[in-house]
C-alpha cells in the first residue's frame, strides 16, 4: 500500500469520537484518521498493514534497489520495457 492510497483509504473520525469508540474503531481493522479541530493528528493502522509499510521502508534504505528504480522509471519514460530477468536477479541479490 503506499502512503497515498493510504491518506485516501483512512476514514476521518474526531478525537472526541475516536476516543469514545477506540475499541470499535480497532475491530473494524480499517485505517482512521484522528482530527483534532479538523486537523488530522493521527493514525489508526491495522497491524498487518503497517508491517507492510515498515518493509516498504526498509526496502528504501537500500541504495542499489533505489538506483535500479531510478534507472527503470527512466527506460519507463523513454517507452522502453523493464527485462523482468534483469528486476528478478536484482531482487534476489
Amino acid at each position: 500500500m503506499t502512503t497515498t492510497s493510504l491518506l485516501r483509504k483512512a476514514k476521518p473520525v474526531n478525537i472526541r469520537e475516536a476516543q469514545a469508540s477506540l475499541s470499535k474503531l480497532i475491530r473494524s481493522q480499517s485505517i482512521s484518521m484522528v482530527l483534532s479541530h479538523g486537523k488530522p493528528v493521527s493514525f489508526l493502522i491495522p497491524y498487518e498493514e503497517l508491517l507492510d509499510l515498515v518493509e516498504t521502508l526498509d526496502e528504501l534504505k537500500d541504495r542499489r534497489l533505489l538506483e535500479e528504480i531510478k534507472r527503470a522509471r527512466a527506460e519507463y519514460r523513454q517507452g522502453k520495457a523493464v527485462p523482468a530477468e534483469r528486476l528478478l536477479n536484482k531482487m534476489s541479490s
